[in-house]
């Protein structure tokens, strides 16, 4: 059936499949193959004109869309209202579809300005970065050409650039100031300008702006200069040394904002209080205040000590002389420097200020000093004696403390130094190895105890007997020490001992994991007695008792094993059942260093003329042998050749008990010319060993068994045997 064209609103041919005419938005029957409506062009552009007018409607900020679509349903005429509202609404979705394109659009220009701008953004910020830099290094060169020049500032005749931006600051502040011109001229070549500027003086009270005033801090003094009148706009008031000066942060909540900025300068017997401009300023002052304090502090204590150790080699050369000439020098030892007796007035002060810095390298110095001092008087001695007290607890709570060896043994080194210097060494010591046994401790309880016994045992022998090496490295040229390091490290030897013996050797272990765990410890005692420290014996002495325990254990087991299979002993061919298992066999017993391929049975497949419990015997004779040999070290050697002896007496009395036949004869044969040589160097390496003897002494008829044996032997020999 063809679909007819039929006439819609439009003079176009239409077709019955219901689309809407994308022109006059007719509802009657188009198909898709149809061509477009001819509507006649006014009419058409008249609609787009009248759309793009109800489109612009949307955009305004006060448009109301219920009133819109109200007023677009009063228009609608009576008995077209389904073709006007299919009409309205594609209308709707046609500008719905527009708008979503054009937002899309825009967000993506918009996105790429944003990720163009932030790459601006970013190149800017390097930039900003960059010159930053370049400023911090000129200030810093800057600054320290001034400290350069600034020694030379009395010479004149070298127009350098050095000496500009030296003579700079110092022209700044005498065109600011007046009466300073002569003391900054005149100062010593070590003095300087260390930080000036202009702070507000508060009321002490009402803490009230009153005015501004300059402050001058030099190496030794500081300058406070009052507003001034005149051609200057300050004039100097005061200057005041820095050993009668405090500054004292103020913390008051009450002052707001400016209580950040607020310092205090306490100037016997007054105080004064000023505002800086920030709260970087004031830490400014503060710390470069008491830097300077300290500084001076310092330089006046060397000065000292230096006069002191100039006078007391003046008066050993004149005691020499007066020795030298018999005469009396009762005198000279009761005189009194006068120098020294000021020094030592001051020095408690001295020693307070070192301990409230943490400056204990100076305070050790300071009572060294004291110490070596002729002069004594008791008030003085009894003062400096608890500051040495003080020095000394100060120092041991330094290697006391929980985090005290975060950075290694060298964290806390220097304390360890000081108190050695204080005559405390023994101290010193003691503390330092107390520490690393906690710590030792500490890493210990972090080992967890493995399905591995000996994974275990090599990582807490590792832990222990590395830090016993290191702390003997670290003493080796302290021979002074040496008792307390060896007694220091029995101790920890028997702590790791006994985890040892707690966890591994009275758990039941195999005779491997017993011979293992041994050797083990003999290795790194090894390694100990590389660097001078013998502790073997202490190995012996603390394990032997759990060693003999579980080496008699094991061993009961296994004997009794080996009666069990002798009495069940049925003296037939080992069948192996397969070839494939025959061969897995030979090469086992190979490995072993035992050769078998020339008792291969003739008669029945996948035999060999041995019986099972000889091939059986042979592995457990092997591997005890290998066992045994590891302890023979130990001073349980006695015991490893008894059980070693008993072993091989209860298989020899089997085999020369049994019913002659040729299976005995080939099971003898590789028993005795093949086993009992190689279990024999194994365990003792020496020629002939304990099995040797025992066979010649005890099993006499057996000896036609042993002898030069080779690989490819035949029934022939062996009946001739």
């Amino acid at each position: 059936m063809t679909n007819q064209p039929v006439r819609g609103s439009c003079s176009a041919p239409c077709f019955e499949e219901p689309l809407i005419c994308c022109l006059c938005y007719s509802t009657k029957g188009y198909s898709r193959g149809s061509p477009l409506c001819h509507l006649e062009f006014p009419m058409a552009s008249a609609h787009i004109m009248e759309s793009a007018i109800n489109d612009e409607q949307f955009g305004e900020e006060n448009f109301d869309a219920i009133a819109y679509v109200r007023d677009q349903l009063k228009e609608m005429k009576s008995g077209d209202e389904t073709r006007q509202l299919q009409t309205f609404r594609t209308r709707l979705n046609a500008i719905n579809t527009q708008s979503s394109e054009s937002m899309k659009k825009s967000v993506f220009l918009n996105y790429k300005k944003f990720i163009d701008t932030a790459k601006e953004v970013s190149h800017l910020e390097r930039q900003i970065y960059e010159l930053s830099s370049l400023l911090s290094d000129q200030r810093v060169l800057i600054e320290t050409l001034m400290q350069m020049t600034g020694e030379d500032r009395s010479s004149i005749g070298t127009a350098s650039l050095h000496t500009s931006f030296s003579v700079n600051p110092m022209n700044v502040l005498m065109q600011k100031m007046d009466g300073i011109a002569a003391l900054l001229n005149n100062l010593p070549n070590h003095d300087r300008v260390i930080m000036h500027g202009e702070v507000v003086q508060l009321d002490s009270d009402s803490m009230e702006p009153q005015h501004n005033v300059m402050l001058i801090l030099l190496s030794d003094r500081l300058l406070i200069g009052q507003p001034s009148s005149g051609k200057y706009r300050f004039q100097l008031e005061s200057s005041h040394p820095l050993n009668n000066i405090a500054a004292v942060n103020i913390k008051d909540r009450e002052s707001g904002d400016t209580a950040t900025s607020m310092f205090k300068l306490l100037i016997f017997p007054g105080q004064r209080v000023f505002l800086a401009g920030s709260a970087r300023i004031k830490k400014e002052w503060l710390d470069c205040i008491e830097n300077t304090k300290r500084e001076l502090l310092h330089e006046g204590s060397l000065v000292r000590q230096a006069t002191i150790r100039g006078k007391r080699r003046q008066d050993l050369s004149a005691k020499m002389e007066s020795v030298n000439q018999l005469t009396p020098v009762a005198e000279s030892l009761a005189t009194k420097s006068p120098d020294e007796g000021a020094w030592l007035n001051e020095l408690p002060a001295e020693l307070d200020d070192c301990i409230a810095h943490r400056d204990m390298e100076h305070a050790v110095e300071l009572i060294m000093e004291w110490k070596s001092c002729n002069t004594r008087e008791a008030a003085i001695d009894a003062q400096l004696t608890l500051r040495e007290t003080q020095i000394v607890q100060l120092l041991s709570e330094e290697v006391r403390r929980p985090g005290a060896l975060h950075g290694g043994p060298r964290a806390v080194k220097k304390a360890i130094n000081l108190l050695t210097i204080l005559g405390r060494a023994s101290q010193a010591v003691d503390l330092y190895l107390r520490k690393r046994s906690t710590v030792l401790r500490t890493t210990t309880r972090e080992l967890a105890m493995s399905e591995e016994p000996l994974s275990y045992v090599r990582q807490l022998s590792q832990q222990f007997l590395d830090v016993i090496s290191d702390v003997v490295k670290e003493f080796l040229m302290q021979p002074e020490h040496f008792s307390l390091i060896l007694h220091w490290c029995s101790g920890e030897l028997s702590v790791m001992l006994s985890l040892i013996r707690r966890h591994v050797i009275e758990v039941a272990p195999t005779m491997a994991v017993v011979a293992h765990t041994w050797r083990i410890l003999m290795t790194h005692c090894e390694s100990l007695i590389a660097v001078g420290v013998d502790l073997s014996f202490e190995v012996h002495r603390l394990l032997a008792p759990s060693l003999r325990t579980a080496i008699e254990t094991n061993f009961a087991n296994i004997i009794e094993s080996i009666r069990l299979r002798i009495s069940e002993e049925r003296w037939k061919a080992y069948n192996m059942e397969s070839e494939s298992n025959l061969n897995r066999f030979i090469e086992e017993m190979s490995d072993m260093g035992l050769a078998i391929d020339w008792a291969l049975s003739t008669t029945q497949r996948s035999s060999i003329n041995i019986t099972q419990n000889a091939c059986h015997f042979s592995r457990v004779a092997y591997v005890l042998a290998r066992d045994l040999a590891m302890l023979r070290s130990s001073h349980l050697r006695y015991l490893t050749d008894s059980l070693m002896v008993k072993l091989w007496s209860e298989y020899l009395n089997h085999l020369k008990s049994a019913p002659q036949s040729t299976l005995q004869q080939y099971t003898s044969l590789f028993v005795i010319s093949q086993l009992l040589p190689l279990c024999d160097a194994i365990y003792d390496g020496s020629a002939p060993g304990i099995l040797s003897e025992l066979l010649e002494t005890k099993f006499g008829t057996m000896l036609r068994y042993r002898g030069n044996f080779h690989t490819a032997s035949s029934d022939e020999n062996v009946a001739h045997v």
